[in-house]
């Protein structure tokens, strides 16, 4: 599943639990304060006016600890303890205290406490700890067990387990995507209609089913994008109206736009979704890939970096592939070298990587300041070896057709610019044993001037060189007399 919602910390006020809930990458915290879920069990009594005081004092004193951004060890401990005791006082009424402390402590890192206070709750059949230990059960990648304890939490507390039916769905609706499967899209339908009809603002709802109606537009339907649309444009309305913002529904909307090749649009409504939550993963990432699209390398390097903070996303190779050609186009050669053989690493058999590094040694590494011929060709010959690489794991696969049309061009190329080399070489070398047989020849007949030089000094006779000189002078002096004469 890659959208899961947990009540991730703290309750805002007594009546309601508003935990920091949303649709978002797993192993993330929501932080959208949208899940409106009774404090506690069906089962549990109305808390008096002195521990709603109690509770409201320790939640105040949790809000100015965190206004500074973070929690130290100590406000963790003394938080913890605060909302412990208003849970001991207060057994039958507070679960939602006791849960509180599990938040907290989850949120302050310390995990063995966290699942060891959602665990007593579970047995007490708390449905927001239930929820909690189905994420953390996700996060490993035990899909069945926390399948199981979603199950357990929408069970436990039929009409408010709002944040366990999302993840139902969720988890319903990621395995439509995969497999197609219409039960699948009907029970991730059913789970999120069941939230609309008693919470009609649900944040995570609307996320879920514009996201499920998406899938299904661009993978079978294409009718369902129309769906899809309406469920963005009403639960923007909607949680205006509730003074609330969704990265993820801004985020859908802009994929939308992208459906219609409307690039602009689209880029505006990923900028506005992070405006909302700057890591969000999959806005960044689409940001990242229209600013390829656009050429503009330095944002697409700064959108993939936010991105690959996300833990899916660093198992992303389209990201990673993406990302080479962001250093790439920024000249950063031998990091893009990196980005690619990262992707192999995340898929051995996808042969793109290597059509990248073809790229990158044949059009871009030659161009370097300071590259000789030699190097050039070491660079030619490395292009031609990944393109054939690319060759033969693309063979007989349509969708790269093209490219490997174009490996083969460059293969061509190649051998076409190495011959030339052989050809240049070959007429150099003769230039240069002509220029060679030249400069014996004048050392030749230097030599043969200067003995002659030698006898004619030895006979009292003008040497050669003397006689020549004096015998153009004589010439020279003729042709002047004659101009003369002429005029």
């Amino acid at each position: 599943m890659k959208t899961i919602s947990k009540i991730s910390v703290i309750a805002l006020s007594l009546g309601l639990v508003v935990g920091l809930t949303g649709c978002k990458n797993k192993g993330e915290d929501s932080k959208s304060p949208d899940n409106k879920e009774l404090a506690d069990a069906s089962n549990a009594e109305v808390p008096d006016e002195e521990a709603k005081a109690q509770f409201a004092e320790v939640y105040a004193n949790y809000e100015a600890a965190k206004s500074d951004g973070s929690l130290s060890e100590g406000e963790c401990s003394s938080i913890a303890k605060g909302f412990d005791e208003v849970y001991k006082s207060n057994k039958r009424s507070m679960l939602v205290a006791r849960f509180n402390v599990g938040a907290l402590w989850e949120e302050c890192g310390n995990m063995e406490q966290a699942i060891k206070v959602y665990e007593e709750l579970g047995d007490k059949n708390f449905h927001l700890a239930l929820n909690n230990l189905g994420v953390l059960e996700w996060n490993k990648g035990n899909t069945k067990k926390a399948l199981d304890l979603f199950k357990k939490s929408v069970d436990a507390d039929k009409k408010q387990a709002f944040a366990a039916r999302n993840n139902l769905a969720a988890a319903h609706r990621d395995r439509y995507a995969d497999k197609l499967s219409q039960e699948d899209f009907d029970t991730a339908e059913k789970q999120i209609q069941n939230v609309l009809a008693v919470d009609t603002s649900n944040k995570a709802a609307y996320e879920n089913l514009a996201r499920l109606y998406y899938d299904r537009g661009r993978l079978k339907d294409q009718s369902y994008l129309v769906l899809s649309n309406l469920v963005v444009t009403q639960a923007l309305r909607v949680l205006e109206k509730e003074q609330q913002q969704s990265a993820d529904i801004w985020n859908l909307k802009g994929l939308l736009f992208m459906q219609d090749d409307n690039q602009i649009d689209a880029l505006k409504a990923f900028k506005k979704a992070v405006e909302i939550e700057p890591n969000h993963p999959d806005a960044n990432r689409n940001i990242g890939f229209i600013a390829i699209r656009f050429r503009d390398y330095p944002a697409a390097e700064k959108a993939f970096d936010t991105a690959l903070k996300a833990a899916s996303v660093k198992r992303d190779l389209e990201v990673h592939i993406a990302m080479g050609v962001a250093k790439r186009g920024l000249k950063k050669f031998k990091e893009a070298e990196e980005w690619y053989r990262k992707a192999m690493e995340l898929d051995k058999k996808d042969p793109r990587p290597w059509y990248n590094l073809a790229v990158l040694n044949q059009d871009h590494l030659i161009g370097q300041d300071d590259v000789g011929q030699a190097q050039i060709e070491e660079f030619y010959n490395i292009a031609k070896e990944h393109c054939g690489k690319f060759n033969k794991m693309a063979e007989g696969n349509k969708k790269y057709a093209e490219v490997v049309s174009d490996c083969l061009d460059r293969i061509a190329i190649i051998d076409d610019a190495i011959q030339t080399f052989r050809v240049m070489e070959e007429l150099e070398k003769k230039a240069a044993e002509l220029a060679e047989l030249e400069r014996k020849q004048e050392e030749e007949r230097r030599k043969r001037l200067l003995e002659m030089e030698q006898k004619a000094a030895a006979a009292g006779q003008p040497s050669p060189e003397a006689e020549a000189n004096a015998k153009a002078d004589a010439e020279a002096a003729a042709e002047k007399a004659a101009a003369e004469k002429d005029n």
